[in-house]
């Protein structure tokens, strides 16, 4: 109201009306087809308005006490009309205040607690008056409305009711009774106020800075990802992503508190603005949708004949990482350091065997020697034919043991790689790479290695080594969501860990992102080296965070082992209850930077049709019927 009225000051007076007159066709058109004046309420077409002024205000104004009026759940605007004031005859007023109250104060027969209140009125008038003789003393004539909308007369009582009982510790409001139209007419941003005699009051700068909503939050930009409901003001939530410092994100919540949902949602108008897709799914729920919206849907198990080849190199520039500093001498350096990584986790005890390890990057040079690969090698040229496959380090490393005893401490490896090169893991990662990465809507599932959490585990760090290099190869937008994160955590071997806390650094410098979600918080922060937690570093490294609903101890961990804190209300949206299950999943805590919002997770009809044909059913029974096909 207040950036309108400053731009219309600077016009002629005539300009809101020449205006009108210029554009009485747009005007026609958008305005309402019928206006009623009642005695305490208007019609204006299928809307009832009703304008409320306050008449009165208790002396007892601090800080946010109007935070329940802004937050409610209803078409309610707050109006002020602010008049600058000279102060000298407030001082005036003032001092013959002064004079009374002291007087009073001699009065014998004053009670003890009549004595108490002379004294505070004493003490605020001297504060006043400091306050006026100051360089600085500003005062403000405040009038205040409030404007109430609702579908019917019923409806607008209601919340006339309501809105009159939330205000009434601290204001009187009233009803201009057959001044609604002049009452309306001030709720207007035209910078009128016809009401003026209803609504007055002397407030100091620092009084009248209680009035406004500084403790209210939203989060909508102009363009960017919708990303729910405000659960206090039910505004749409929009985030502008490329405006953030990151497109990192990092979701928690258990199994139905509508993790997946959000998930979903998030993926599908991220992509509708043309951000490459890729997703990471241990619990095989997006792909089947992907391939109904023209998306590749990989399965990786040892049933299927999708493979990604650990040994192939991506071809990219060679990474640098937040100061511009090269992270490897070369992308062979990197691929070797990725692979040791990825042994360790099919071999924990390798992690700690600082020979078997100088001994399997020597045989990893000697497995890529034999395929004309080396340091200087120019990878654009490569297929994914032209790479070695485990089966060939696995031999490599046979022969080596026979022909020199220096390489017996691979024994133990060797022994462990049997599964996954011979055995019933071998049709899961040893061959050559046959997926396409070209499309922009990727599900790589894992679903059926859920049994075997192992080979679960080492398959998300491959598919993620390839994803992070896919992420760096070009200037195309790249989210790779990556779900049920915790099973990369293992506090015996932090490396796969460590690896999504530093794709997390090298993506987001390529103008990528990466969403980690999870619905078990502990086993998520349980990869820790020294210090360093690795899964704190994650959520550090996200710049929007999502918290759905979950158990108090879940809550508590969130709190003690990482920076993020929560308000006792916050904590009622977030601690769940058995009984209330069902009832608060989607409800969670928005966090973009410092900024926090009470969430609600929505999806449109076409993403629910999609995600949940029998919920869309249920939530849109007439459109259901008119479209009886299920997606």
């Amino acid at each position: 109201m207040f950036g309108l009225a400053k731009i219309f000051k600077k016009k002629e007076p005539e300009y809101i009306e020449s205006m009108m007159l210029d554009n009485s066709t747009f005007l026609d058109i958008i305005a309402p087809d019928s206006i009623q004046e009642h005695e305490d309420y208007m019609r204006l077409g299928g809307n009832y308005i009703r304008t409320l002024a306050i008449a009165h205000f208790s002396n007892d104004i601090r800080a946010n006490f109007l935070e329940k009026l802004h937050n409610i759940n209803a078409n309610v605007s707050v109006i002020h009309h602010i008049e600058p004031t000279p102060v000298e005859g407030m001082i005036k007023y003032l001092d013959r205040a002064a004079v009374e109250y002291k007087s009073q104060m001699r009065d014998s027969k004053l009670k003890e607690s009549e004595k108490s209140v002379i004294e505070n009125r004493l003490k605020d008038t001297m504060i006043m008056i400091e306050d006026l003789t100051s360089s600085d003393g500003v005062m403000f004539n405040e009038h205040m409305l409030i404007n109430i909308q609702a579908p019917n007369v019923k409806e607008l009582n209601r919340i006339t009711h309501l809105v009159k009982t939330m205000v009434s510790r601290h204001m009187k409001a009233i009803t201009p009774n057959l001044r609604m139209l002049d009452a309306f007419n001030s709720a207007l941003p035209l910078g009128k106020n016809l009401v003026k005699e209803l609504t007055y009051r002397n407030f100091s700068a620092e009084s009248l800075s209680a009035l406004f909503p500084f403790d209210e939050c939203e989060l909508f930009t102009d363009k960017g990802i919708i990303k729910g409901k405000n659960l206090k003001t039910n505004s749409v939530v929009i985030v502008d992503h490329d405006a953030l410092l990151n497109r990192n994100e990092f979701v928690v919540g258990p199994s139905g508190s509508g993790k997946s949902t959000y998930l979903w949602g998030d993926m599908m108008r991220r992509w509708e603005q043309g951000v490459k897709i890729r997703s990471v799914d241990p619990k095989g729920e997006f792909g089947h949708k992907f391939k109904k919206l023209g998306g590749t849907w990989v399965k990786i198990s040892p049933m299927n004949d999708h493979i990604m080849n650990p040994f192939e190199i991506i071809a990219t520039n060679i990474p640098r990482d937040e100061n511009g500093q090269p992270i490897a001498a070369s992308l062979l350096h990197k691929k070797i350091s990725n692979l040791k990584t990825m042994f360790t986790l099919m071999y924990n005890d390798l992690k700690n065997q600082q020979v078997a390890l100088a001994l399997l990057e020597k045989a990893i040079v000697k497995t890529y020697e034999n395929f004309d690969i080396n340091w200087d090698t120019d990878f654009t040229k490569k297929k994914p034919t032209d790479y070695p496959i485990l089966g060939d380090l696995y031999e490599l490393i046979g022969k080596l043991i026979k022909e020199n005893p220096e390489y017996e401490p691979l024994t133990g490896l060797r022994q462990v790689l049997y599964p996954y090169v011979e055995g019933s893991y071998s049709r899961a990662i040893n061959g050559h790479t046959n997926v396409d990465l070209s499309n922009d809507l990727i599900d790589f599932d894992i679903l059926e290695l859920k049994d075997d959490k192992e080979l679960q585990k080492v398959a998300m760090y491959n598919i993620l080594t390839f994803l992070e290099a896919d992420a760096i190869k070009d200037l195309d937008v790249v989210q790779v969501y990556v779900d049920e994160a915790h099973i990369l955590s293992d506090p015996r071997n932090p490396l796969a860990m460590e690896f999504l806390s530093n794709m997390y650094k090298l993506v987001r410098s390529f103008k990528g992102g990466v969403t980690s979600a999870t619905q078990q918080i502990g086993d998520f922060l349980s990869a820790q080296e020294g210090s360093k937690n690795h899964g704190e570093a994650v959520i550090l490294n996200s710049v929007t965070k999502l918290y759905l609903p979950m158990s108090k101890n879940e809550l508590d961990t969130i709190m003690k082992k990482t920076s993020e804190t929560f308000s006792e209300e916050e904590q009622k949206i977030l601690i769940i209850k058995d009984a209330d299950k069902e009832k608060s999943a989607g409800k969670g805590v928005y966090v973009v930077g410092s900024a926090k919002v009470s969430l609600q997770v929505e999806l449109t009809p076409a993403e629910l049709e999609l995600w949940n044909y029998e919920w869309y059913k249920t939530k849109y029974k007439n459109h259901a019927k008119n479209n009886p096909q299920a997606v």
